[in-house]
């Protein structure tokens, strides 16, 4: 009898801390998809409708959660799945938990989180672009050439905030055998808050398997609310070691809220590239409705243009088709795109 009752102390002291810990851990995520229809898509300028990855934000779940180790400090972690939801493949190249995956240690010293996170520069233009760098197409694209990676595998990231005042410290390890600077990458950002808006800035530098600098980028931008309005400024400048190209990325825009349901999203990047010169303009829009707390529903539409100077952007991932002779030159490019896209998401 009391060998049972000792058991049965255990098992519900277990229970507890059990249920205590499932507290402390949230199962999240969201579904976007939707239609688009979009032009030039080849050199004859074909057409492509398709249903494809929402426009409003990537589709993701993910596990987080935190311990309390006492004395005011906590173990953080987080792990979070990309996918595709007109197929259902894993994004990210198809990795379990592409988006992020990361563990560490906060407390009154700030935080410090070992894994695969989201680089300076992505957070800074994610706070200082009226469409938080989501999915739309042309102008969400237009950071991804600079970046080097939006997330960092192998990185330490070191957090700090005090009053208005935050920042950050990155480390990614390049795990090369024989040198420590193939591969790595280094940055950090800093961040002032203004009343409801705020200003920041960051700086990282990637090095490609050789251990050159690929890219080197700033960026500082702000935001501010005005009423209904919420007011967007954001400045990149891009530059590598292994090319004279030099791209400068201007963004603005703003969001509004119509009423209680109804928000508008308007904005305008700017892409000025030198040696080569050449340019790129995209204007985007989007009208918001919101059908509840967790669902809404979208129309987005995006217009891009080109000169011939930028069809040479060596960083240009997502690059408009071209064709070229025999020597290699080019004898004709797709100078225009234009798409528009209804959607949906769900967050849970």
């Amino acid at each position: 009898m009391k060998l049972r009752c000792i058991l049965s102390g255990c098992i519900a002291a277990l229970a507890s801390q059990a249920a205590d810990a499932q507290s402390n851990i949230i199962l999240y995520g969201r579904i976007d998809t939707g239609i688009r229809y979009s032009s030039n898509q080849d050199i004859a300028g074909g057409k492509l409708l398709e249903v494809t990855s929402g426009a409003s934000s990537g589709s993701r779940w993910g596990v987080k959660g935190s311990e309390d180790l006492g004395g005011g400090m906590k173990a953080v972690f987080t792990l979070e799945n990309g996918f595709e939801p007109d197929t259902g493949k894993a994004a990210q190249s198809g990795r379990l938990f592409g988006r992020q995956a990361w563990l560490g240690l906060s407390g009154s010293f700030g935080t410090l989180t070992v894994g695969r996170q989201y680089s300076p520069v992505y957070n800074v233009e994610f706070a200082n672009e009226p469409f938080g760098w989501a999915n739309v197409y042309e102008s969400g694209f237009i950071y991804d050439n600079y970046t080097g990676g939006n997330r960092w595998d192998n990185s330490v990231l070191y957090q700090y905030k005090g009053g208005h005042l935050s920042g950050t410290l990155m480390t990614g390890f390049g795990e090369q055998a024989g040198s420590n600077r193939n591969g790595s990458k280094v940055g950090g950002s800093i961040a002032y808050e203004i009343g409801l808006g705020a200003v920041s800035a960051a700086y990282q530098k990637t090095h490609d398997v050789n251990g050159v600098a690929d890219h080197k980028v700033w960026t500082a931008g702000g935001f501010y609310p005005l009423g209904g309005f919420k007011l967007f400024l954001s400045y990149l400048n891009h530059r590598s070691d292994l090319t004279p190209q030099k791209n400068d990325v201007w963004a603005t825009g703003a969001s509004y809220a119509a009423g209680p349901a109804v928000e508008l999203y308007g904005g305008f990047y700017y892409d000025r590239q030198r040696q080569q010169s050449g340019n790129k303009r995209t204007v985007v829009g989007m009208f918001n409705y919101k059908l509840s707390k967790r669902t809404n529903v979208y129309l987005q539409a995006d217009y891009s243009k080109i000169d011939a100077g930028y069809v040479s952007n060596l960083f240009d991932v997502y690059a408009f088709p071209v064709s070229r002779d025999a020597s290699g030159a080019v004898s004709a490019f797709v100078k225009t795109r234009a798409s528009a896209m209804v959607g949906i998401r769900h967050q849970f």
